[in-house]
């Protein structure tokens, strides 16, 4: 079978059980038997190698043969990769959560622009998102579940990622993510563009440029995320 699956307190040997909505889908949907083999991460960093025991009490209850550590982050060395971008409208915003989370995105900060056309999403698109981002994490194979951080305002995005060694606007006009060791963040604007009180408090940030053509923020969100985890180092 060879599936991942989330097992937040995954031990180094031994026994262990997934958690109730994992549980379901490994005995009910996939109709796994005795003995098939998994592949359990933590969501934190750790993964392992385990085989299925079978069901107790409504949970899967797995024997972790081995287990690894990988680094936190996806970018090159470990570091993390951040995406700071406008909230497309509806499922737009759930395509974008996938395929960054595919290309390798670590922490979302969605933003709050003047020429946005989303406002600040509920808790339950939130929770959706986090769905979305752990089942694509899974999928990957990848051993951290990315962070998605509530809607802020720019300003108050620009504070909190001040400590990243690299921070960049994505635009036509830029150049390629350079060869910078450490934390690379991309800011990703709304269809309806910048304002000028916005583009002012980024005007000391470097542009990426991420091809030709104006994008949608989907597109420059994916392109954005796949440059900086890629970039040379």
């Amino acid at each position: 079978m060879k599936r991942t699956f989330l097992c937040p307190d995954l031990p180094d040997r031994g026994p262990a059980v997934l958690p109730p909505g994992e549980s379901r889908h490994l005995a009910t949907v996939l109709r796994a038997s005795p003995g098939d083999e998994l592949r359990l991460v933590d969501g934190r960093g750790r993964r392992g190698a385990a085989k299925f025991i079978g069901m107790e009490a409504g949970v899967a209850r797995v024997e972790v043969i081995s287990t690894e550590s990988s680094p936190g982050g996806s970018g090159p060395g470990g570091m993390r990769i951040g995406l700071a971008a406008a909230i497309p409208k509806g499922s737009r915003a759930d395509w974008m959560v996938e395929k960054c989370v595919e290309a390798g995105l670590d922490v979302f900060f969605p933003i709050l622009t003047r020429r946005g056309v989303a406002t600040a999403e509920g808790e339950s698109k939130r929770a959706r998102w986090e769905r979305i981002a752990a089942e694509t994490a899974k999928q990957c194979g990848r051993a951290t579940l990315p962070e998605l951080l509530e809607p802020r305002p720019l300003a108050e995005v620009l504070e909190l990622t001040s400590a990243w060694r690299f921070r960049a606007v994505a635009d036509p006009g830029g150049s390629a993510a350079p060869s910078i060791a450490g934390d690379a963040l991309v800011f990703v604007g709304p269809e309806g563009g910048w304002a000028p009180e916005e583009r002012e408090m980024m005007k000391a940030l470097p542009l990426l440029r991420l091809g030709p053509h104006v994008l949608r923020v989907e597109t420059a969100a994916v392109l954005g995320v796949a440059a900086l985890t890629n970039r040379p180092h």
